[in-house]
């Protein structure tokens, strides 16, 4: 079964979280550094939806899908410290200031 290509990109940005987890730096150091490359990846996704219509709230649905992709239930190590915890705030918290209901 294919993957969807949204869960493979997020499986590629885990996969440089982990490597910026992996070196040597302090755990601030590891945060800005997984913050940064968040911000690219979510940059990527609104830049894949400039063209197409109804480009907010494909944008959004974007977001819901990234909140549960970024659940931190399970993520008790050092990568959901600094890298899934943060950034499922800020989604969550985005998609809060954006509610519909």
């Amino acid at each position: 079964m294919k993957m969807p290509r949204a869960h493979l990109a997020y499986y590629r940005l885990v996969d440089q979280w982990r490597a910026i987890v992996d070196r040597p730096l302090s755990k601030e150091a590891k945060q800005a550094e997984c913050m940064a490359v968040f911000r690219d990846y979510v940059d990527s996704i609104a830049w894949t939806r400039i063209r197409g219509t109804n480009r907010p709230l494909r944008f959004y649905a974007d977001m819901l899908v990234l909140q549960h992709l970024l659940n931190p239930m399970f993520a008790n190590d050092e990568l959901g410290e600094v890298a899934i915890r943060p950034a499922f705030g800020l989604v969550n918290d985005w998609l809060e200031q954006r509610s519909i209901a």
